[in-house]
């Protein structure tokens, strides 16, 4: 695991769509794995806004989504939706390119159909499709896409699951912890004080923080990086102080 911690967001949010950037330049195409949440709000934000609109290939990306609510895409509870809205529609990328989740389907049979269609584009590696970048965020609890704390089956060989919010009870599809740990490169995106806990359990006890599955779901045989702005990673700071 390598943890950077950035002095601004700003900077964040600009390392990021730098590696965008150098993604859409290569000869292949290549398949991502956005998150969803309010954290990637600022992301889309900025990949629409900035001068990396102009500059990524978008025709050399295609999108999946890491998890998704059981909520129809014009929902503002839709990570989908959420990410059309911000980025999607002011960026010159192909239909095709987009795999959206659809939602307002039967869980079960959506998380079917997802997983046909991540087998039918995502070249296999290992016995298992591989995505070549995995974009995640990280809950308070320390959960990632819809893989909750004690709730979690990492021994469960599907690529896709249906998953049940903790408080909630809301039903949401999201790809397996086998599935994004076959990803050639993982980066969690954690910003907010309420995070700073768990970042330094991650950072500093392993042993114990293996509960969280945003410390145990890490790339089995890629890199795996957490991306911090100043406030998720004040514990971290603190201790080094």
């Amino acid at each position: 695991m390598r943890f950077t911690i950035f002095s601004s967001t700003q900077l964040l949010l600009e390392q990021l769509a730098k590696e965008f950037l150098l993604l859409s330049l290569q000869a292949k195409v290549s398949h991502v794995s956005l998150p969803g949440g309010l954290t990637p709000i600022l992301l889309f934000n900025y990949l629409a806004q900035s001068a990396y609109a102009e500059k990524i290939n978008w025709q050399k990306l295609h999108f999946w989504w890491g998890d998704e609510r059981c909520v129809a895409a014009y929902d503002p509870e839709s990570n989908f939706g959420q990410c059309k809205k911000l980025l999607l529609d002011k960026v010159a990328i192909p239909a095709e390119n987009i795999h959206s989740v659809q939602g307002e389907k039967d869980p079960y049979l959506e998380a079917i159909r997802y997983a046909a269609e991540i087998k039918e584009y995502v070249a296999e590696v290992n016995g298992r499709p591989q995505f070549d970048w995995v974009i995640l965020g990280m809950g308070g609890d320390g959960h990632t896409a819809s893989l909750f704390p004690g709730q979690t089956d990492y021994l469960d060989t599907h690529l896709t699951v249906v998953a049940k919010h903790p408080q909630s009870g809301q039903l949401r599809i999201s790809k397996s912890a086998y599935l994004i740990e076959n990803s050639k490169h993982i980066t969690y995106l954690v910003l907010g004080e309420s995070k700073a806990d768990i970042i330094d359990k991650i950072h500093n006890e392993p042993a114990e923080s293996y509960r969280y599955p945003a410390a145990k779901i890490t790339a089995a045989t890629g890199q795996t990086q957490y991306y911090l702005n100043l406030e998720s990673a004040k514990l971290l700071m603190h201790r080094q102080d």
